[in-house]
């Protein structure tokens, strides 16, 4: 039995690191060889693939030297040869099975292809399947006439929630989709701590109802700016809360204004450990346009911490509907804020959290994404 494991995307992502994870499972399972192609242009991947080949002999990195692009499904369709070249590659090694790691359907959409040129079985590993449409995305309308046809490739699914699951039949898939929730660190992310220790030593104001947004700062998709709109248009919201937002991205600047021009009281922090940041905040918000399953909502309600998020995606695997807001709207994100405030900013339901803890850690993760990919070889 040998396997391959694809991914051409040029950015190491949250799905990379559940896609390693899950990598070091099966290799401890597996002693033929096993290849991952990953593009040159994602050095963090190949940076750490072949950390993980240094340990495990029977793993060796082949890196690409193209990765995906936003127009990949198009480009898959006017370049036929690129799918045959690597059809080619695979036959060389003629695998029982190859692992397609989509960020969304156009990322490694070329291994599907070739994949099925050279008449191998693929499944698909992919934690977002939502049209350009939904996403956004420039063109999204056109794009999703290529890239809608891609659904039909994989001989089955690997996704992250029910969620997604139901998602991917909407988008016209009939193979088999199997589940593996995404998994965190329980060790790392425990409820308890002194919060106002927390509070500061990262110094955040202990007099205030904190709320936080933890990722990439970028509008079109996280959409930081909502949570901001929100306090704006509620003066006793604006006195009762301090916004923190930790991360970096391409709309940082963007927010820093935002929160000037409306005089919010909140912090920008640059990247660092989330998990004494879990301690110091009364709830994190998630407003996100889309989403998988969010590791920052599984890593905050295995904190004790309370989410509140936009009423679709993975989050509406976990969170009730009194967490929960119409998605891209200020004024239903306002709503549920001032509930969480006039209820005594409850903590997440002791059952939600054991679930996150049992169902959900590093350990449940590896286990269920070997036994799934150990099911799929033929």
């Amino acid at each position: 039995m040998s396997l391959i494991f694809y991914d051409d995307s040029p950015v190491f992502g949250g799905h990379e690191v559940m896609a390693l994870l899950g990598l070091e499972a099966v290799l401890a399972e597996v002693s033929k060889p096993l290849h991952f192609f990953a593009a040159a242009a994602n050095v963090k991947l190949c940076t750490k693939v072949a950390a993980l080949a240094a340990s495990h002999p029977h793993l060796r990195l082949e890196t690409l030297g193209y990765h995906s692009s936003k127009f990949e499904a198009l480009r898959n369709h006017l370049q036929p040869s690129r799918a045959r070249r690597l059809a080619h590659r695979f036959s060389e090694l003629s695998p029982s099975l190859i692992v397609a790691i989509q960020g969304n359907i156009e990322h490694s959409s070329l291994a599907l292809h070739a994949a099925r040129c050279a008449s191998i079985p693929v499944t698909s590993y992919i934690p977002v399947p939502h049209s350009n449409a939904v996403m956004g995305a420039r063109l999204g309308a056109i794009r999703d006439v290529f890239s809608s046809r891609l659904f039909r490739l994989p001989g089955s699914f690997i996704t992250i929630s029910d969620e997604m699951a139901r998602l991917l039949r909407l988008q016209g898939v009939t193979a088999p989709i199997h589940i593996v929730y995404n998994g965190v660190d329980t060790l790392r992310f425990q409820p308890g701590g002194e919060t106002d220790a927390a509070r500061q030593q990262l110094n955040l104001p202990t007099g205030k109802i904190l709320l936080g947004i933890i990722g990439r700062i970028e509008f079109r998709q996280k959409q930081q700016h909502l949570l901001v709109q929100a306090l704006a248009a509620d003066s006793a919201l604006a006195a009762a809360c301090h916004l923190v937002f930790a991360g970096d991205g391409p709309d940082r600047g963007a927010l820093q204004s935002l929160i000037q021009q409306h005089r919010i009281s909140a912090t920008l922090l640059p990247w660092c450990d989330p998990a004494p940041l879990y301690q110091t905040l009364d709830a994190l918000v998630i407003p996100s346009r889309y989403e998988g399953l969010p590791l920052v909502m599984l890593e905050a309600l295995a904190s004790g911490t309370a989410v509140l998020a936009a009423d679709r995606d993975g989050m509406k695997d976990l969170l009730t509907a009194e967490w929960r807001f119409v998605s891209n709207s200020p004024s239903a994100l306002a709503a549920t804020l001032a509930h969480f405030i006039q209820q005594g900013r409850p903590a997440p339901a002791v059952a939600l959290v054991a679930r996150v803890r049992d169902s959900m850690s590093l350990e449940a993760f590896r286990a269920a994404f070997a036994a799934t990919i150990r099911n799929l070889i033929p």
